[in-house]
């Protein structure tokens, strides 16, 4: 083994001054400038500047965002001061479109109607005359009309709502093969899933998506004596459960989720003439009896109040009325919306800006469509549109600025309409 060479001090000295360890000189060329170095001091002052004009600016953006709410709430109030001021009145009139006829004159069964994540009107319908799945929605100019499915019979029952994602989804009935579908946009394309194909199964079927943003559908099974289902998507596979199979039940269903994130749904029990309402408690259905009075509770409709307790519109075939159960905590209470005639088919029931319930309906008649809304103490009944048989399959919505709005088909002309109540002239 050879020893370590020891590198003496002299030696150490000698080679850094031959240059061999050398790295350049230190000093700079001519022309450079003087290096400048920030204390710390100068660091942290600079730092607590940008703080002082970060804080600034999130004091100025604060101040921006609640002067755009003071707006929109401003904005909102005027709104529903001119609705208030309208339904009062009559002032405020109905504008109303003619969006489609169909290829033969006949189109606009089974409507529904939602508004986009950027507050456009969209509607999901049936082209009577092809037997196609259609939708139709506005752009803010015009309205833009696709076909979805047109497969042989289908887009019966359907029922229109938006992903969480901001996409148009819609469950419906392929009369063809007697088939629960469901059918979603990903922006450029439709993409149909057979949601349940045992029997003659999926008409009156109604569309929400879950708190953790799954759609979920409610609809009857014909097949299983008129069973009321219920089918959710978990993320690849879609569960289906039976509601209510006591007999000839789940008829015209209305699905809405509770605040707390349950499913609930009303329907009309159609052997004992009852209208019925199911939420799902834990792994078990709660079912109850809403109106029992014999010959009632078809065309229901059903949407949660502010409060967050249910409330259902419906049609009491035995009288010929509208009507609409409210939920107090322990009981149903029943009101009589509109006893004119045979009046109260097609409801569709949504809450406007101020937490009042509103209603959308067919008066058979007269042929009209009509609107309700409560005040808080009463109703006022508003007639939309009158041709002749107006108002068949109505759907109600708000628009972001709080005007009603209805999808329906008049069924004199065949055609599927809109109206919204504006004192603005639409397209």
């Amino acid at each position: 083994m050879k020893p370590h060479a020891v590198l003496t001090a002299a030696a150490a000295l000698h080679l850094l001054t031959r240059g061999a360890f050398a790295q350049g000189s230190l000093t700079p060329p001519a022309g450079a400038p003087a290096p400048v170095q920030k204390t710390l001091q100068q660091i942290w002052d600079k730092i607590g500047g940008l703080e002082a004009q970060n804080a600034t600016l999130q004091a100025q953006n604060t101040t921006l965002q609640t002067q755009i709410t003071s707006l929109q709430t401003q904005n909102q109030s005027l709104s529903n001061l001119l609705l208030n001021i309208g339904q009062a009145s009559g002032s405020i009139p109905w504008q109303i479109t003619t969006l489609d006829s169909g290829a033969n004159g006949n189109a606009g069964s089974y409507t529904s109607l939602a508004f986009t994540p950027g507050g456009q009107p969209a509607i999901s319908y049936l082209d009577d005359s092809n037997g196609d799945l259609k939708y139709a929605a506005f752009n803010g100019s015009t309205w833009a009309h696709s076909t979805v499915d047109s497969t042989g019979e289908t887009g019966w029952h359907t029922s229109l709502a938006f992903t969480p994602g901001g996409q148009p989804a819609i469950s419906y009935y392929d009369a063809s093969n007697n088939d629960l579908k469901y059918a979603d946009f990903n922006g450029s394309t439709w993409t149909i899933r057979t949601v349940d194909s045992t029997g003659i199964v999926g008409q009156h079927t109604s569309l929400a998506f879950t708190p953790g943003g799954q759609p979920a559908i409610s609809y009857m099974d014909i097949t299983a004596a008129d069973t009321l289902k219920y089918a959710v998507f978990n993320g690849s596979t879609w569960t289906v459960s039976i509601v209510d199979n006591s007999g000839v039940a789940g008829g015209q269903t209305s699905l809405a989720f509770s605040p707390g994130g349950q499913p609930a749904i009303s329907y009309w029990d159609n052997l004992n003439g009852i209208l019925k309402y199911a939420v799902l408690n834990g792994n078990s259905w709660n079912l109850r009896n809403v109106d029992t009075t014999g010959g009632t509770g078809s065309h229901s409709s059903l949407a949660f109040s502010p409060g967050g307790l249910p409330v259902i519109s419906y049609y009491d075939q035995g009288k010929g009325d509208l009507k609409c159960a409210f939920f107090n905590g322990n009981n149903w209470m029943l009101t009589t919306v509109d006893s004119a005639g045979a009046v109260g088919t097609y409801t569709s029931l949504a809450f406007n800006f101020a937490g009042q319930p509103a209603i959308s309906y067919h008066d058979e008649t007269n042929g009209d469509l009509k609107f309700a809304v409560f005040n808080g103490g009463t109703w006022t009944l508003t007639t939309v549109d009158s041709p002749g048989i107006a108002g068949l399959y109505s759907s109600l919505a708000f628009t972001p600025g709080g005007q009603p709005s209805i999808s329906y088909k008049d069924g004199l002309s065949g055609r599927l309409k809109f109206a919204v109540r504006t004192p603005f002239a639409i397209p």
